[in-house]
């Protein structure tokens, strides 16, 4: 780290300024040192954060220094201190202080400045930390607590206390700030040496670790002002049953087909990879398949059940979505799970799968369902997309959006919006390319729902507030326009 000052800032606004924001980056630290020319300041503490158990300053001093006159100084303003003065090289050890007496040294900025081969204002420090303070962070103890207080996310970063993120909001842990060496050993705790090299060089890695008895955890370590943090994600041992995600049972019912494309929709943290799992599951109970699924990194684990399911990791078992799906066509499968569609070659490839005879899977981080389906096709040229549209409008089984919303009481339930393919009603509005249509399509249908609808049938049966249902709306005129059971003037013709 680098601190520019100004030419009316002190040796101890210098250390003052560093300190403060030294721990707000990256912790405490147990030994630093500040250097610019001609100068250096070291430090000492067992927690800096209150108190320095030692501090040097050492500059390098004008000729006919006086070390006498120095001391006579600092005595004068009650400041003990040793001072050594060799071959023009001043060292001024000062006694131990607490943050709230730092005003009382002031004199010492006068001894320096004056003393100084040159004036330290106005100069660019570069700080730098020796060792920090550790504070012994067990991350399984973390993941216990996550459990205990039924939070779906935990964030470690240097310079502060753990996160969690309890039905959307995120709240502190009554513990210490952490430190970049904390964040270190944490990293380490979770992923081995492996993962701590490969976050210095790569500076973002994603890894699995098992928590035995309380889950998996889907790690995503980056970097933050120099020093180490990771959001975890906490997964369920077992996928949860899909009838526990209080979900429309026609989404399930896309399950039970043998081809098609069925997507998953929503924000971070919008529960698609938990829809997703579920459906699996089903898969997994109910038919004797092969189920490949291809994930970065893997999240569920699935036990054979009736099927057998094959976890494929990106990075670990194959080197992208794209080379993983085209694989897949040889390994004689019957659903194909990809856990992101994240770029062309990745659609097209599930879109060729899904057309030669297989049910796909996947995710897209999109709003709504319309936004989906203009969103898969806007990742090809121009001149692809005519015959985009079509195999998209012949494969699409559905498309599922989900947005997590509080419940009454407590914990969060998914309000969502369902575009179900294979009717033609559905098939002919992609293949005009009249994409628009199909929010009308979604109002008319009585298989179908729209965010509104759902809203405002959650907001109806007494889970969420009218505030709460509100928010998953496209606006308040649309939930009041539900609720009054009023459509569209295109959706009335629909009807017609």
């Amino acid at each position: 780290m680098v601190i520019g000052t100004r030419s009316t800032s002190t040796i101890l606004d210098v250390f003052l300024t560093g300190m403060s924001e030294l721990i707000r980056q990256s912790g405490v630290p147990t030994e630093v040192q500040f250097d610019t020319r001609d100068c250096q300041i070291l430090a000492k503490a067992s927690d800096i954060s209150k108190r320095v158990d030692m501090i040097r300053i050492a500059f390098t001093a004008k000729e006919g220094a006086d070390t006498q006159q120095m001391s006579g100084v600092l005595e004068s303003h009650g400041i003990p201190s040793q001072i050594q003065l060799v071959n023009g090289a001043c060292a001024i050890d000062l006694p131990s202080f607490e943050w709230r007496q730092l005003a009382q040294l002031a004199a010492v900025d006068t001894v320096v400045e004056s003393h100084a081969v040159h004036s330290l204002r106005s100069q660019s420090w570069h700080v730098k930390v020796g060792e920090y303070k550790r504070n012994n962070i067990n991350i399984n103890w973390l993941v216990e607590e996550m459990q205990n207080r039924k939070a779906s996310d935990l964030h470690l970063r240097a310079g502060a206390a753990p996160y969690l993120r309890i039905d959307n909001d995120l709240n502190p842990l009554d513990l210490p700030a952490l430190s970049a060496a904390d964040m270190e050993e944490i990293v380490f705790q979770l992923g081995g040496q492996e993962q701590v090299d490969k976050l210095e060089a790569e500076r973002e890695v994603s890894f699995q670790y098992h928590s035995a008895g309380i889950g998996y955890l889907r790690c995503s370590g980056y970097f933050k002002q120099g020093a180490m943090a990771i959001a975890i994600r906490l997964i369920p041992e077992e996928p949860l049953p899909f009838d526990s995600l209080e979900i429309p049972r026609v989404v399930r019912d896309i399950a039970d087909a043998h081809r098609g494309l069925f997507l998953v929709c929503g924000i971070t943290g919008s529960g698609k990879s938990t829809t997703l799992s579920s459906m699996v599951d089903y898969i997994n109970s109910v038919r004797h398949a092969h189920v490949i699924a291809i994930e970065d990194p893997i999240e569920f684990v699935y036990r054979d059940k009736k099927a057998i399911i094959s976890q494929r990791q990106v990075g670990r078992d194959t080197f992208s979505f794209a080379n993983a799906l085209r694989g897949a066509l040889r390994e004689d499968p019957d659903v194909i799970m990809v856990g992101e569609m994240r770029d062309m070659e990745t659609i097209r490839a599930a879109i060729s799968a899904a057309e030669t005879g297989h049910l796909v899977f996947s995710t897209l981080h999109t709003m709504t369902a319309v936004d989906t389906v203009n969103r898969v096709i806007s990742y090809f040229p121009q001149s692809e997309r005519d015959l985009i549209r079509q195999e998209l409008a012949y494969t699409l089984k559905g498309v599922v959006c989900q947005r997590l919303l509080r419940r009454k009481g407590g914990g969060r339930i998914p309000c969502v919006e369902i575009l179900l393919g294979g009717r033609p009603i559905v098939r002919d509005a992609i293949l005009e390319g009249e994409i628009d249509k199909l929010h009308n399509i979604i109002e008319v249908d009585s298989d179908m729902k729209s965010f509104d609808q759902y809203a405002v049938d959650l907001y109806k049966r007494g889970v969420v507030t009218k505030e709460e249902a509100v928010s998953a709306c496209a606006n308040e005129e649309g939930f009041e326009r539900v609720i009054t059971g009023i459509k569209s003037t295109e959706g009335r013709k629909l009807l017609k």
